[in-house]
């Protein structure tokens, strides 16, 4: 059995910390800052800001968990595997990780994917989250993520991930905890059809029954199933047109994101949720004469207000009772 602290880290990392590793470069300073010119490439750094949510979760999951005590992992709805992956990378040779997912088609591209990265502590197997035919105590650490969010039984899925999990072990829900959030100082009109496109989204959503708020009602669900010293963190990214670090690639592909037209299923999806098409083609058409303007003008990125924040997932770490 484990000691008490040996799992879950009392440390809490710095938002400067967490920029640093996701990053791939140093910290940031007062003088990366400077702006030094532009550069058909960029404009300050060369570097870019990651957008892989996995790789942000892991790194949040490494704050948290001390990996060095953890020999066996089980990721419940694994998809693609990016996580899974990630996580073999964290508990190494010492441990494996098994990924559970319902679809057979998904988990054979996961497997390449595993064998692309020469990843050998991880395999990938079907599975039912309503149902693990795995035993009872299997695993140190049972995750999932963006699982919950789609499924009606919640409750029952987290007391079979319970069941897996050791006494003493640590379970870990990453779920979504609402939409995204956008703020253009240039325009109220494109803020205003931005915040009505997020909601529709997330409403639209909803009405096909998956729960794009069920991040915030996760930690009632743990403590009523006994679950101990539960830590709370966040994976969200922002994106500040005016950011430094962003290249003017980063710029033009997020304008690009909001002016292309969306697909049918999606604009379906977004009438559901009550935005009309007109208000939709208005947002992107605005956000075209946006990118065009950039086009023109490049420097006109460092004076721009404009941000961004992505869907936060919320994420919890707990401990599993004895």
């Amino acid at each position: 059995m484990l000691p008490e602290q040996a799992v879950l880290s009392g440390r809490r990392p710095h938002r400067r910390e967490r920029q640093h590793h996701s990053s791939g470069g140093p910290g940031l300073t007062p003088r990366v800052h400077r702006i030094e010119g532009m550069r058909r490439s960029g404009i300050i750094r060369e570097r870019r800001i990651p957008s892989d949510k996995s790789a942000e979760l892991a790194q949040v999951l490494a704050s948290l968990i001390d990996f060095s005590q953890i020999t066996r992992i089980v990721e419940v709805g694994c998809g693609r595997g990016r996580l899974a992956i990630r996580l073999a990378g964290l508990v190494g040779a010492h441990g494996h990780v098994v990924g559970l997912d319902a679809s057979k088609e998904v988990l054979g591209l996961a497997a390449r994917d595993a064998r692309a990265a020469r990843v050998s502590n991880l395999t990938f197997e079907v599975g039912d989250a309503r149902d693990l035919r795995l035993p009872d105590g299997a695993a140190d650490l049972v995750i999932c993520s963006s699982l919950l969010c789609s499924l009606k039984e919640v409750d029952a899925v987290v007391r079979e991930m319970l069941r897996i999990t050791r006494k003493g072990g640590v379970l870990v829900i990453a779920e979504p905890g609402g939409e995204q959030l956008c703020h253009d100082p240039d325009s109220r009109r494109f803020t205003y059809l931005s915040a009505k496109l997020n909601g529709a989204f997330v409403r639209g959503w909803g009405r096909r029954g998956v729960d794009q708020h069920v991040g915030l009602r996760v930690p009632g669900i743990l403590l009523r199933h006994g679950v101990k010293e539960i830590a709370a963190e966040v994976v969200c990214q922002v994106f500040l047109m005016s950011d430094p670090r962003r290249t003017l690639e980063d710029v033009e592909g997020q304008l690009k994101t909001e002016s292309t037209g969306l697909p049918e299923s999606t604009m379906a999806l977004v009438s559901r949720g009550g935005m009309k098409r007109k208000e939709v083609e208005q947002h992107q058409a605005m956000a075209r004469r946006r990118l065009a303007g950039l086009k023109s003008s490049p420097k006109g990125v460092r004076q721009s207000g404009y941000v961004r924040v992505t869907s936060p997932l919320l994420v919890y770490a707990g401990r599993v009772p004895e």
